[in-house]
């Protein structure tokens, strides 16, 4: 609209004088040039793949077409027609206002787009838009305004193959123009705006509401009869370009008329467009699936979608073999079932968890945010179990732990930033809709492959991982060009998406996957399966196989058009390992049959080997802090649960710290002069340690939360006491002689372990009050939860650590202000035993400290600055200054 702007600039500048002498320097040519089919060549630039025209083209006078016909032509697209003189001063006035305001708006009268269509070449330059202005001006000069009406219907393009008005009333209703009523006039007015994008049986929604414009505009100009019109019924479109081509025509259409080359100019301006496919990628992908599906139930359809990672360009297409015009599977929305797993792994390695990291794989499994238990398909076991193994055996339960641990939406962001859209028809991608549990949220369920993507868009994720973590947008069309030397070229696209580091580790279990699965194309290849079941049967609904090589990505998805029970020919169970894999496996083979073959990335070894779940599960469905049986501490070390004073007090304590969000916390107890107690992982003491520091100069109590906030509950005394001295030391290494007044057990599972901190002269430190903040409820739910739990003495349990925690820090801005009016007061907890200033060394295991009487720091109000916390991943163990280094996520559970 930038170009309508400065022509009309122009025409208001230059004065009369100069306009009219340039009008007459642009005469109407003698005759208008006749529609020519372009051309689609493969990527070679030579080997044609298609022919795409208009094929099905008759005049007819104005006098042969209806009336109504033409009153809907004018009201979707010059309703001033007859009032102006070519060009409509209002029309580019009201772009141009619009243009201001963020909107777009077309300019053109019927008389420009004849110009034009008829006569110029679609550039949207300044110059063809002057050109395009004076022709307009020239032509109602020389023409009546019906024949330029006459003209401009008989030169339109409407989709399907149909140049011109009477072949579009064939096409969309078999009759001829003449006999066009106004509801069917209302669908060939709505298609000349795109006869893509409105055609009824490519979407037929977008379609409706265009029509459903018109039929209100000729309503409410009291040009019809409500009651006596509704919309008609339309032919199917058929096919212009049979077989599986016929769909890449439709993409190439598509992709083109993003880039401004409209489908009138593809249709009728003789292009040569050279795309992205390669001759024999496509033939091998087409006669893979149809080898594959030779012989097998009717109803079972397939898609296919190949990438060149270096690129983004598509070598391959398959979404149906029916040619251009019907349902392409290879664009529609399938659950992605097990292929999203690599999505979960890369999402991990980014917060520093590595793959070979240990996880409980148990069958089944509860999980916080799940009301049913989780399971494994064939109910596999693997109760120590690496990511690499789980991903093998596409174990559900470790990684929906490791979603759990890391957070449902890290997942999201890392599966946009692979090349999943943020959105889908302008709603946010991968997120429950209405009627699902948590309406626009992304839960636990992505790590299943719960959420429907589209199989090109699931290609693009795996040409990521093949391109070392760099996406291009992926592509049909390299270059476009006119008769007159102009068009578009694709520009590459690359952006760094992943850690190549990372990318590399992705690959080194997905080549695990081909090859325990005997589903090798001959080549070092890597990928990964996947099946979704269908409702609550054995049968599944949706397979897949996603994978590549270095220099080919590729997905294979088999299923039906309304989704129902895959059963081959045997009558077996079609799941991701069989027909689709296959598919993939042949294909890749025949594809790449004569190319050099390149080695696979060795693995990087990213994050901590540490970091798993193994050892620390059993948690029950109510909340992650409590185990399904909870290990009672020895007589005389119960923890403790009220404050150290009586009357309206409370105890604060603060789990899974310190992390990126213990600043926060600190700086709102600093606002309100409140002292509170903070249960330090020993690792993230050794991660954060300045902010260890900033706890005990700002007057809070320490209290040991283990070393690697395993369950210490389940293992002997003798273990728990050297995790809780491992612990110490990594505290008393960030703060010499700090004193560590309590001890808190992860998950409440005190067993031994609370003896043992006791001899070590920690407090057992229990809790009253849990508003389970880990499930990350919202923040006005976490303060109700406390206040409703509140009673006088109180030790209260929230989170610092171990995950996202802004919602804690959000509802204690709420809450505590709340409370100091309502006349409570903070408090630390009681204490049972004594507890000294830490040495450096840490005591040894062997070296028990004194038990005594209890004894705490003195509280102190100084506040020291909030201390700079990384963010990013490592593929290695935090460093201790998070200040200078970069640092995963501390990913524990609380």
């Amino acid at each position: 609209m930038a170009t309508v702007t400065a022509v009309l600039t122009f025409w208001t500048a230059g004065g009369i004088g100069a306009a009219e002498a340039y009008v007459e320097s642009v005469p109407v040519p003698g005759a208008e040039p006749q529609p020519q089919a372009s051309v689609l060549y493969y990527r070679d630039g030579k080997t044609i793949l298609a022919r795409v025209g208009a094929t099905d083209h008759n005049d007819v006078p104005l006098s042969a077409i209806s009336p109504d016909l033409r009153q809907a032509v004018l009201l979707a697209e010059d309703r001033d027609f007859y009032g102006h003189a070519g060009v409509s001063i209002r029309g580019v006035a009201r772009a141009v206002v619009a243009d201001v305001s963020g909107k777009h708006e077309g300019a053109s009268t019927i008389t420009q787009q004849y110009a034009r269509n008829a006569f110029l070449s679609q550039r949207v330059t300044v110059d063809r838009k002057m050109q395009e202005l004076a022709l307009a001006i020239n032509l109602e000069r020389q023409y009546s305004k019906d024949e330029i009406l006459d003209r401009y219907l008989n030169t339109i393009y409407y989709g399907r193959g149909a140049y011109g008005i009477a072949a579009a009333a064939n096409a969309y209703f078999g009759v001829t123009p003449d006999r066009l009523d106004f509801a069917q006039s209302a669908v060939l007015a709505a298609v000349i705006k795109d006869p893509w994008e409105y055609d009824p049986d490519h979407d037929p929604a977008n379609a409706r509401r265009r029509w459903n414009w018109i039929f209100a505009t000729a309503r409410d100009a009291g040009l019809i009869d409500p009651a006596k019109v509704s919309y008609p019924a339309i032919r199917p479109s058929g096919s212009v370009i049979g077989g599986p081509i016929g769909l890449v025509v439709d993409r190439v259409e598509r992709e083109l008329a993003g880039h401004g080359i409209t489908s009138q100019q593809l249709h009728t301006q003789g292009l040569r467009v050279v795309t992205t496919l390669d001759q024999a990628a496509q033939q091998s992908a087409m006669s893979s699936v149809k080898k594959a599906l030779t012989g097998q139930p009717a109803g079972l359809q397939a898609a296919l979608v190949a990438l060149d990672p270096a690129t983004g360009g598509v070598r391959a297409y398959y979404g149906g073999d029916l040619g251009s015009g019907y349902f392409d599977n290879a664009s529609a929305m399938h659950p992605a079932a097990s292929t999203f797993k690599s999505i979960v792994l890369a999402a991990a390695l980014n917060k520093g968890i590595a793959y070979q990291s240990r996880w409980d794989g148990s069958s089944p499994r509860l999980f916080p945010d799940r009301g049913v238990p989780l399971r494994n398909h064939d109910g596999l076991q693997c109760p120590e179990c690496t990511l690499q193994r789980a991903m093998v055996d596409s174990l559900n339960t470790p990684f929906y732990a490791v979603t759990a641990q890391i957070g449902p939406d890290r997942v999201r962001d890392m599966a946009v930033r692979l090349g999943i859209p943020d959105r889908y028809d302008g709603r946010k991608s991968m997120v429950d809709v209405k009627g699902d549990p948590a309406p626009g949220k992304t839960r636990g369920d992505i790590s299943l492959g719960r959420y429907a993507v589209r199989p090109g868009d699931l290609a693009t994720v795996y040409a990521t991982l093949a391109g070392n973590g760099v996406r291009h947008d992926r592509h049909f069309v390299q270059s476009a060009t006119g008769a007159d030397g102009t068009g578009y070229t694709t520009p590459d696209s690359a952006t760094a998406a992943l850690d190549p580091k990372i990318a590399a580790d992705v690959t080194t279990v997905l080549q695990s996957v081909v090859k325990e699965h005997g589903i090798s194309p001959g080549r070092p290849a890597a990928g990964k399966t996947g099946t979704q079941q269908y409702l609550d049967t054995l049968d599944n609904q949706d397979a897949w196989m996603a994978g590549y090589t270095p220099e080919l990505a590729s997905v294979v998805w088999i299923g039906k058009a309304k989704p129902g029970p895959l059963r081959d020919a045997k009558n077996k169970r079609i799941e991701g390992d069989t027909m689709p894999s296959y598919i993939w496996r042949d294909f890749t083979r025949s594809a790449l049959q004569g190319e050099p073959v390149t080695a696979l990335p060795k693995p990087a070894h990213v994050g901590r080997a540490d970091a798993g779940d193994f050892g620390k599960t059993g948690h029950d469905a109510k909340s992650p802090d409590t185990v399904a049986n909870l290990h009672a501490a020895a007589a005389g070390y119960e923890p403790v649960v009220h404050t150290e004073h009586s009357g309206k007090r409370l105890a604060l304590t603060f789990d899974d710290g310190p992390s990126e969000d213990t600043p926060a916390v600190l700086d709102l107890l600093a606002q309100y002069h409140i002292k509170a107690t903070f249960c330090v992982v020993g690792e993230n003491a050794t991660w954060y340690p300045d902010l260890v520091r900033r706890i005990v100069a700002d007057g809070h109590r320490l209290c040991n939360h283990s070393m690697h906030h395993d369950d210490l509950g389940i293992v002997s005394e003798a273990k728990s006491r050297a995790d809780i001295v491992e612990a110490d030391a990594a505290i008393a290494e960030a703060v010499p002689d700090a004193t560590v007044t309590y001890y808190r057990a992860p998950y409440g599972d005190f067993g031994p372990s609370a003896k043992a901190g006791g001899k070590l002269g920690h407090t057992p430190l229990g809790w009253v009050v849990d508003p389970d903040d880990w499930l990350l409820p919202g923040a006005d739910v976490i303060a109700t939860r406390i206040k409703q739990q509140l009673t006088p003495r109180a030790v209260v349990l929230v989170h610092d650590g171990g995950g996202d925690r802004k919602q804690t820090v959000a509802a204690l801005r709420t809450l505590i202000p709340d409370l100091l009016d309502d006349g409570w007061t903070f408090d630390f907890p009681e204490t049972t035993v004594t507890s000294k200033p830490l040495t450096q060394p840490a005591p040894s295991a062997s070296t028990p400290q004194p038990e005594s009487t209890p004894t705490s720091p003195a509280p102190s109000d100084s506040v020291s600055p909030s201390v700079p916390v990384p963010s990013g991943s490592s593929s290695s163990p935090a460093p201790s200054d998070p200040a200078t280094s970069e640092t995963p996520d501390p990913a524990g559970t609380p």
